[in-house]
């Protein structure tokens, strides 16, 4: 490393440390700092590092997460992006926070989340490097910025050809990922997905990849999961899904925090519990599982590692702030709100509260038409056959009268509303009830009530 990448890992060091004096996050200035003293300092920092990029519209923070579980379990080190801070400040500054003063990082891995508008910022930097992507699924986010699914595609797309020599892990299910093993000719791809199909699949009703890729006639499903996922095909031009490398073969049993699940590893079967809560979490778990097996982990290490991983901060994170404990779950975009929709239709009592947050800041979309998407009714039945006189549906966030509004007319009863914008409040009227609450939090939201939280209840902090 040369004297100025040298001192700009100083600088950033410095910045971080005094962040942290002041107790404040260091996510993403010390990186800023960095990169102005420095602009192409993350190649030299992940020189001798294999890199391990995740991106994707859902899933990338708890696909990292039970990444980081897999090999931290067996006896590797890694450096990751935790807290979320998914754009190239955040990446530069989570390799800054490992490197020595001389600006070397040991460390066997770095699992880095990655978004995917500034996918193509980041890998340019690790051209030649050994370079994993895990490339989620793509469904409408932020319209305000990505604009519809294509345009994601095309970002994503742009990311990958600074690393031709990379390896793909592609969701198989999703029409719009597996069309990245043809757009980009890398030598190296492998899918994953789920060969059973899901009840009460929304594939039939929002869907953000109706019309084939290829030629525009509507797809049809042998079977689906959520959104447009499942083994689709086009009986027009004939493009259809790839047979997955690692896949769910069966779902025996959805638990509140876990699912039992017979898995495949290139053909073999093998029955194992993930432990990630909520149907659409099965994908993390298979991500994580078939990057497991790119970096030379066998069958038996992979299929043990389902049943030892975690949930990161904000997923479907247990919290216990009363008796019986609340559930923090983030939500951004409607395919993964309807997931949650359909685990609190599934798990949901008359003894839960729910409490609704919604902010419209650029972190979260500024557009947030979006909630009209969201199949609330489907929860709204549910909650008529169980409720009882003590329920009460809380909201919060700058547009939480926008969500009363969609709930409204989804059917909920308005008695049992309450709005409350300030966070300290809602807490501790939340703590006071002793009631079991289900948090269902847009991303700002999320981050700003769980730093609340913290001022009640001793919270792991999340780290860079």
């Amino acid at each position: 490393m040369g004297i100025r990448s040298a001192f700009a890992v100083m600088a950033g060091k410095f910045t971080a440390k005094i962040l942290h004096i002041l107790g404040r996050g260091a996510t993403s200035l010390p990186g800023v700092v960095t990169l102005k003293i420095c602009p192409d300092v993350l190649g030299a920092l992940a020189k001798n590092i294999k890199v391990i990029c995740v991106t994707g519209t859902n899933g990338k923070t708890t696909t990292c997460h039970a990444i980081t579980d897999m090999i931290s379990a067996n006896g590797y080190t890694f450096l990751t992006n935790g807290a979320g801070a998914n754009m190239l400040n955040g990446v530069v500054g989570c390799f800054m926070d490992a490197a020595t003063v001389t600006g070397k990082v040991r460390r066997d891995y770095a699992v880095l989340e990655c978004d995917e508008a500034s996918l193509k910022n980041i890998t340019k930097s690790f051209k030649g490097l050994d370079v994993t992507v895990v490339v989620t699924n793509i469904f409408r986010d932020q319209l305000d910025r990505y604009g519809e699914v294509l345009t994601t595609l095309d970002l994503i797309q742009k990311g990958l050809a600074f690393v031709p020599d990379a390896t793909l892990c592609l969701n198989a299910d999703c029409s719009l990922t597996s069309s990245l093993a043809e757009s980009v000719k890398h030598k190296k791809h492998y899918f994953f997905g789920i060969n059973c199909g899901f009840e009460n699949s929304s594939s039939t009703d929002i869907s953000d990849a109706v019309y084939c890729i290829k030629c525009k006639t509507k797809y049809k499903y042998h079977s689906s999961t959520f959104g447009h996922l499942g083994d689709f095909y086009c009986e027009n031009c004939g493009y259809h899904r790839q047979k997955p490398y690692i896949a769910i073969e069966q779902v025996k049993a959805f638990k509140p925090a876990s699912a039992e699940v017979t898995m495949s590893i290139d053909g073999k079967s093998y029955d194992t519990e993930i432990t990630l809560p909520g149907a659409y979490n099965l994908y993390n778990g298979l991500a994580a599982a078939i990057v497991g097996k790119t970096i030379g982990l066998d069958d038996e290490t992979v299929i043990s590692s389902m049943k030892k991983l975690t949930t990161p901060f904000g997923r479907m994170e247990h919290i216990p702030l009363t008796d019986k404990g609340v559930e923090l779950i983030l939500v951004k975009n409607p395919a993964g709100f309807n997931e949650v929709i359909s685990f609190l239709t599934a798990h949901c009592t008359g003894e839960d509260d729910i409490l609704f947050g919604l902010n419209d800041n650029s972190a979260d979309g500024t557009d947030v038409s979006w909630i009209w998407d969201v199949e609330f009714e489907k929860l709204s039945v549910r909650i008529a056959e169980i409720t009882n006189d003590k329920q009460t549906f809380f909201f919060t966030g700058k547009r939480g009268e926008d969500l009363q509004v969609r709930l409204k007319y989804a059917g909920f009863d308005t008695e049992k509303f309450r709005l409350d914008k300030d966070y300290r409040t809602l807490i501790q009227t939340i703590k006071s009830t002793g009631r079991h609450t289900y948090m269902v939090l847009s991303y700002t939201v999320m981050l700003a009530f769980r730093d609340k939280l913290g001022e009640v209840v001793e919270l792991k902090k999340y780290a860079r």
